[in-house]
């Protein structure tokens, strides 16, 4: 029974990874031009989003198959894998419309949210076991808190990645403090090289923060300790 339930997961865990990475391109196309008022992808572009949505469906699948197995001994079992693919689905188009935008979508950190969310709300009145929804909330607050006070301290964190920073702090309350630690610290880790090459060459443009926001999150999720 144990090994059908995993070669579900697996199984599972690479489809859906592949159909999402088949579909972000074209989110990703969609969601740019909206923000850019209208400037729609060219025909030129066909080839980019041929090639774009079979790599992405590739690494995705990879990618999801991995993270299942990272988590899925974890509390939360199943559900919490199910979650964590949406929540990095989700993350990665951000992140992809961020750095094209310098904007993250309310939209689609709330879809974050109310994933999360539920996952959170479902396990603990399924289980009957709340430190895990707990300690994310108790995350969100802190991480939130601390971006919120950087955000008004008029520092390069905009009210988008306050709530991504949040949403993302909830998601590795999940796996524990360390990994919200961990995912707290590393975005500026990750983000000093190309903030010191503003720096030195007196570049004006705003860094998108939002694909270190993630990148450090699935750095976390990663090394967290089972």
């Amino acid at each position: 029974m144990g090994g059908d339930v995993d070669a579900t997961l697996w199984w599972g865990s690479a489809v859906s990874g592949a159909l999402a990475g088949a579909v972000l391109p074209a989110a990703y196309l969609r969601a740019v031009a909206r923000l850019r008022a209208g400037n729609a992808p060219r025909a030129r572009r066909l080839r980019w989003h041929a090639l774009a949505s079979g790599g992405g469906a590739v690494v995705l699948a990879s990618g999801s198959v991995a993270l299942a197995g990272r988590l899925h001994e974890r509390p939360g079992g199943v559900p919490l894998v199910a979650a964590w693919l949406i929540l990095i689905d989700l993350g990665l188009l951000l992140a992809a419309v961020d750095a094209a935008t310098h904007r993250l979508p309310t939209p689609l950190v709330g879809a974050m949210a109310l994933t999360l969310g539920a996952f959170l709300a479902g396990d603990a009145f399924a289980t009957g076991h709340w430190q895990t929804l707990v300690t994310a909330l108790l995350a969100a607050s802190a991480v939130g808190g601390a971006y919120l006070v950087l955000a008004a301290g008029g520092s390069m964190i905009g009210a988008g990645d306050v709530r991504f920073a949040t949403v993302l702090a909830a998601s590795l309350g999940t796996l524990g403090w360390p990994a919200v630690v961990w995912g707290g610290l590393l975005p500026y880790l990750l983000a000093g090289p190309e903030a010191l090459a503003r720096l030195a060459l007196r570049r004006q443009s705003e860094l998108a923060f939002g694909p270190y926001l993630l990148a450090g999150a699935l750095l976390a999720a990663a090394f967290a300790q089972s």
